[in-house]
């Protein structure tokens, strides 16, 4: 099997496929998403299929039922075509995975794709589909979209069911489309993939949007990745109709702190609850799992609590910051694509950004900072990439501010 898909399902592809067509011929709908394939990371149960969540010696099973999320896909006419490669157990950043081989990056060589929803940003990076599903606990959409030359949506928490998703975290845990436009993500939502989404709501009559930034995060990033974001802003700018406003943003480290507790203890529970105890499986794990499943079996319940807390706070602070702009806007991670051999040092930095970004529960569009259109090519500073950060719910509202102030020809 290839880096990018752990296993293929052409058989039921074409199935699916013969299905479309006869509705095709007998005049009958099939769907906005008609005939067009995807891709499915491998925690997304699938009716048949094994469901391995990158961790084949520890969880392999067969799904009894497909997923909410993918049945509704579909429903809608779209085609699924196999499971892609991932970090085992959803566990780091970065595209490695120990069991299946890691997921290089379609573009810089020697560096790894992003992750943990890494093959499917790379299969639709390499044109093999237009659309892949992947999901985002601290970053595991927005980073492998950017790093990949794509664009990822982690749409707002609590959007629809996770039934059928094995979990990370199930406080953070989202589902969301990695594409390769915003014209295509758009397309991909519809009016159905996130039934709380509010339908767009802004009209040409907008004469301004400002985006919101706290100039206190760009401390811990590389001075290239600094020096690309400030060239993002100047590029928006440009356009008389952006204005960047300086913000105060609540305390990243914090969030952090209780992001991460948070999705450690879920994590430790769910793994006792589905396998068993950790130390049974110690060999048959990879270290990045299994350090984390130890320093989780040492954290205590208030820990956890202590962090809901916290996190129930950030939120409140991160939504209010909406009284004054209508997008934020922040680096997704401190350096650009990371080297394999690198490895593991080079990771330990990549979730400042991305984790407690994610954990406001907002809906984050994950994308390179600069694009070709700019002049700037897939570079490394580059595909550090940009999170883009709408109103809750919001989702159609934030693809079309995007679309329209950031993204239309200058």
């Amino acid at each position: 099997m290839s880096p990018t898909f752990i296993r293929l399902d052409v058989e039921g592809a074409l199935e699916l496929a013969e299905l479309v067509d006869a509705k095709i011929k007998r005049g009958e709908e099939c769907g906005d998403l008609c005939g067009i394939p995807f891709a499915v990371k491998d925690n997304i149960d699938w009716l048949d299929l094994v469901t391995t969540t990158g961790s084949p010696k520890v969880y392999s099973k067969k799904a009894r039922k497909t997923a909410s999320v993918l049945q509704g896909l579909i429903e809608r006419g779209a085609i699924p075509i196999g499971k892609t490669n991932r970090n085992e157990w959803a566990v780091g950043l970065t595209g490695e995975n120990i069991h299946f081989g890691n997921v290089p990056n379609p573009h810089l060589n020697g560096c790894l794709s992003g992750g943990s929803s890494s093959g499917s940003a790379r299969a639709v990076a390499m044109g093999i589909v237009p659309m892949a599903l992947g999901s985002d606990t601290g970053g595991s959409i927005r980073i492998p979209a950017a790093w990949c030359g794509i664009i990822g949506l982690r749409p707002s928490s609590g959007s629809f069911s996770l039934d059928g998703i094995v979990p990370r975290s199930r406080s953070l845990d989202v589902v969301g489309p990695l594409v390769n436009t915003l014209e295509d993500c758009e397309y991909f939502l519809g009016t159905s993939f996130t039934p709380k989404s509010t339908p767009t709501q802004l009209g040409n009559n907008v004469a301004t949007i400002k985006i919101g930034w706290d100039p206190r995060l760009l401390d811990d990033v590389d001075v290239t990745v600094r020096k690309t974001f400030f060239q993002f802003m100047q590029n928006a700018q440009a356009n008389p109709a952006v204005k960047f406003l300086e913000q105060f943003w609540p305390d990243f480290s914090v969030a952090t702190e209780s992001a991460l507790t948070i999705l450690q203890m879920e994590f430790f529970k769910d793994f006792k609850a589905i396998c068993g105890e950790v130390e049974l499986f110690a060999d048959q794990l990879g270290k990045p799992v299994v350090n984390e499943l130890r320093t989780s079996a040492t954290l205590d319940s208030q820990a956890l609590t202590r962090a809901y807390e916290k996190l129930g706070q950030f939120r409140q602070a991160m939504a209010s910051l909406y009284n004054m702009v209508d997008l934020l806007a922040l680096p997704l991670t401190p350096c650009g694509p990371i080297e394999a051999t690198k490895l593991p040092e080079a990771a330990k930095p990549l979730r400042k950004l991305s984790l407690p970004m994610g954990a406001s529960g907002l809906p984050i569009l994950g994308m390179p900072l600069l694009s070709a259109k700019d002049g700037a090519g897939l570079t490394a500073p580059s595909l550090a990439g940009i999170q883009l950060v709408g109103r809750q719910f919001q989702e159609h509202n934030l693809i079309f501010m995007v679309k329209t102030y950031l993204d239309a020809p200058r």
